[in-house]
């Protein structure tokens, strides 16, 4: 019997069935994917504490399956539609309580009005842990906006949101987001263009202020989300990218006794961001750097940088909750080499930490895998 609600089982129905009832006679289709197999090492697999089992968890070999599907498809010149479906997973050779997966649905449907568009977006994510299923979760993001250009310059988009987050075996984790949002692009040139958003959200959790649960998420709150960015093309083969984001949630009680969701390093399907959706009450500042380099047909090279700092500030009431202020800071290193038109060889290298006031949420992480990748 299926744990997840009604409401949810019919988000991902509706996902699938809009890419069914679409035209077979689209006048172009495009169809990708890639299935890898890697070998990997991950030096911290709990990343905060290594005590609640018997077991060393650190040094541990895994197996890292993945898979990806593409499929593109337009009608006409104002009609276009891309759909991807990605997997991963975790296999433990020593720590089967370790293992995880993580699946992934994101499609996009949408018309060209001249020079500007229309477009309705539906995301869904799964993690699944099956030895320790606390923390699985679905959720589903939908989104509609509108595009409207100005001017070559000059692109405004805005749109609204809805979330859906079920924790099946953790409901007082539940909650559902509303938003809307602006955003507005420059491009200056071919080679460099900006943009700035501003988000504004109204979330409500599950939680009972009765219950006086600082683990559960707010019965209701909201959340203000400013972000920066920057796309340079240096040359036909370097690209660099930088984004900022400040980040003001506020939850609606009284009385303010919760904070974070989930402790710093819980992990959310994502090891290339220790960004988390799921947190609250919170202030976060988050600055990200990429850069990728071609240095000829077959070797690519991309860097990431990430840094977060948040901080959750003194709440009192029926629990006390004393301020807290979290450091996170990742690194990664990723090389492509291309060895026939349909296998590309990949290593990849990632360092992650976080130094809180809270010692029990500090860690230090190294994870580095390696393997091929078919591609068709």
């Amino acid at each position: 019997m299926s744990t997840y609600s009604p409401r949810a089982r019919c988000l991902v129905v509706l996902s699938i069935a809009l890419t069914l009832v679409c035209d077979l006679s689209a006048q172009e289709t495009q169809i990708s994917g890639s299935i890898g197999l890697y070998g990997k090492f991950n030096s911290n697999l709990t990343l905060i504490d290594e005590k609640k089992t018997n077991l060393d968890q650190k040094d541990a070999p895994i197996a890292e399956m993945r898979g990806e599907l593409n499929i593109a498809r337009s009608w006409g010149p104002d009609w276009f539609l891309d759909w991807e479906l990605s997997s991963q997973g975790n296999a433990h050779g020593e720590h089967d309580e370790e293992n995880w997966y993580f699946n992934r649905s994101y499609l996009s449907l949408g018309r060209v009005l001249g020079e500007n568009a229309l477009n309705f977006s539906s995301e869904t994510r799964h993690l699944g842990q099956p030895d320790d299923n606390r923390l699985d979760f679905f959720r589903h993001t939908g989104i509609f906006s509108y595009k409207h250009t100005f001017s070559p310059l000059w692109q405004l988009r805005v749109g609204v949101q809805n979330t859906l987050t079920r924790y099946p075996h953790t409901s007082t984790l539940n909650y559902r987001v509303n938003g809307v949002f602006v955003e507005l692009n420059n491009t200056w040139s071919n080679n460099f263009s900006t943009y700035y958003s501003l988000d504004l959200q109204l979330y409500a959790g599950t939680a009972d202020p009765s219950e006086n649960n600082p683990n559960a998420v707010p019965e209701d709150g909201m959340r203000q989300t400013l972000r920066a960015g920057l796309d340079w093309h240096l040359s036909g083969h370097r690209l660099l990218s930088g984004t900022y984001m400040l980040q003001n949630d506020n939850s609606g009680q009284d009385e303010k006794y919760y904070g974070s969701t989930l402790s710093s390093g819980e992990f959310e399907g994502r090891e290339e961001s220790q960004d988390s959706e799921a947190e609250f009450d919170l202030h976060k500042h988050k600055f990200t750097l990429l850069y990728s380099h071609r240095f000829n047909p077959r070797l690519t090279l991309a860097l990431y940088e990430e840094l977060i700092y948040k901080y959750w500030e003194d709440e009192e009431g029926p629990i006390v909750v004393e301020a807290r202020d979290d450091l996170l800071f990742l690194s990664s290193a990723f090389l492509k080499y291309k060895w026939r038109d349909s296998v590309r060889l990949r290593l990849r290298y990632l360092f992650r930490m976080n130094e809180s006031t809270a010692n029990a949420n500090d860690y230090v992480d190294h994870i580095v895998f390696a393997g091929p990748e078919f591609r068709f």
